[in-house]
């Protein structure tokens, strides 16, 4: 037996013993027994008020000092409060850290109960469904995206594969959304942004069409001629103008080829493949080697070309792939200027960066179609460009160089008075000329001349 109960049983046997005593000096032995156990259980009655009372004040972490039974029942209430506080806490810590942890995702997460009520939400769905943290919570899910696609998908009930939907709080802004359920008729919302993701979709399947279509063209041409050819030789009838059709199957040929050249330039950039030979580029002394090539395209055209040049200026890189980009913006400035028009040709510092510019005074470029320039295939005007010999492929290239020397390529241009492409390599890559070697030549200047006169990168206009 517990030493409460035996002092319990003590007291009880002690106020017996008073009362039985005090009712004998009376003579009234009964009276006296009864008067105790009166006595004793108003005693009782106020412990137990006092218990009741410390229940009430909430206050259980203190409990009173009561001898017997009620300490012993105050200790046990005690110690179970306390371990359910203690538990309490710890699922709140864990609930803290689960939340963070949800807080901290990208994608947006909303969990919603049985009747598309909303019961929580991280701060992706604030940004990406536009929900608001204190007027949203409680309200139904569908009452505030009510896209009709994500309301027949919420409530249709297969959630087996996600939804993905193009509009549903922003323009331009495509989601994916899939709602998995859980616990008691439970569903976890969770949307993520795939934009990006569409976009490069998109853009792969222009790509495949568009490069079939640049190979139809001159393949058609071919196939024709050959077959015009096949058919009179079998005939015996001789071909009158069997000199211009192998000339127009050599320039489709040769457009071709340029084709595959820069598509297999585009990929060496993607992969990286030759681009970890970084050296000091003389870049004065490789604009000049381009000036000649330009003068030479520019020979029927009669365009006045300039070339500002910051002879103190020298950049870490890649010759071969800089003098491919720069000769694809000056071919293009001299083919969209009309003859007779000025190409400036500029190289020089901006602050603690380089700059490698082509100003002209042509067509120029309508502003909603400079945001897709950097597309491989992707012309303002198609039917110019392909009339010109342009793969469509050559800012495609200009945009790996750049992105392989950390640069960034900024386009102004004005429809009627000329465009001007910047090229803006920071200041980790910009190098002051080096001394001079023993055969007099600068460090640099012959990997920069090797790829200007060996013209290992043919330009791709446009």
């Amino acid at each position: 037996m517990n030493r409460f109960w035996w002092y319990e049983l003590r007291l009880a046997a002690a106020f017996l013993v008073a009362g039985g005593a005090a009712g004998w000096l009376a003579g009234h032995v009964a009276t006296g027994f009864y008067g105790a156990f009166l006595v004793y259980g108003a005693w009782q009655a106020y412990r137990l008020t006092g218990f009741l009372r410390w229940l009430q004040r909430g206050r259980l972490n203190d409990p009173p000092e009561l001898p017997g039974v009620w300490g012993e029942l105050c200790y046990l209430v005690y110690r179970h409060h306390d371990r359910a506080l203690r538990k309490r806490r710890r699922l709140g810590e864990r609930l803290q850290r689960y939340q963070a942890t949800a807080a901290a995702l990208p994608d947006a997460a909303v969990v919603l109960d049985r009747d598309q009520g909303i019961q929580w939400f991280n701060e992706a769905a604030s940004q990406l469904l536009h929900l608001k943290s204190r007027s949203d919570v409680g309200q139904r899910i569908d009452n505030l995206l009510r896209h009709p696609d994500f309301v027949a998908y919420l409530h249709g009930g297969d959630y087996s594969e996600p939804l993905v939907l193009s509009a549903l709080v922003e323009e331009g802004r495509v989601l994916q959304i899939h709602i998995v359920p859980y616990g008691q008729d439970q569903r976890l919302l969770v949307a993520r942004d795939i934009t990006r993701m569409h976009r490069l979709e998109v853009m792969r399947r222009d790509f495949v069409a568009n490069v079939s279509h640049e190979l139809r063209t001159p393949l058609a041409v071919i196939s024709g001629y050959l077959e015009t050819l096949l058919e009179h030789g079998k005939t015996g009838v001789a071909e009158p103008d069997a000199e211009g059709a192998l000339a127009a199957m050599k320039q489709q040929a040769d457009r071709m080829m340029r084709l595959i050249e820069d598509l297999l330039t585009i990929a060496r950039l993607e992969t990286g493949e030759g681009q970890g030979a970084d050296r000091p580029v003389d870049v004065p002394a490789l604009l000049r080697s381009l000036e000649k090539e330009a003068r030479a395209l520019n020979r029927d055209a009669g365009h006045a070309i300039e070339l500002e040049l910051d002879e103190g200026l020298w950049l870490r890189g890649n010759a071969r792939d800089l003098y491919s980009a720069f000769l694809n913006l000056v071919s293009n400035a001299i083919q969209y200027t009309p003859p007779g028009g000025h190409v400036t040709v500029s190289w020089h510092r901006r602050g603690d960066e380089a700059c490698f510019c082509v100003t002209d005074d042509g067509i120029g470029i309508p502003a909603p179609a400079i945001p897709r320039l950097t597309e491989r295939f992707y012309r303002v005007d198609p039917g110019r460009s392909r009339a010109a010999g342009g793969t469509g492929l050559g800012l495609a290239i200009v945009k790996h160089v750049l992105n392989y020397h950390g640069g960034e390529l900024h386009v102004e241009s004005t429809p009627g008075r000329g465009s001007t492409f910047c090229c803006i390599f920071p200041a980790a890559r910009v190098l002051p000329p080096p001394g001079r070697t023993r055969t007099g030549q600068q460090d640099g200047e012959d990997g920069a001349e090797t790829a200007c006169h060996e013209n290992l990168t043919k330009p791709s206009r446009e």
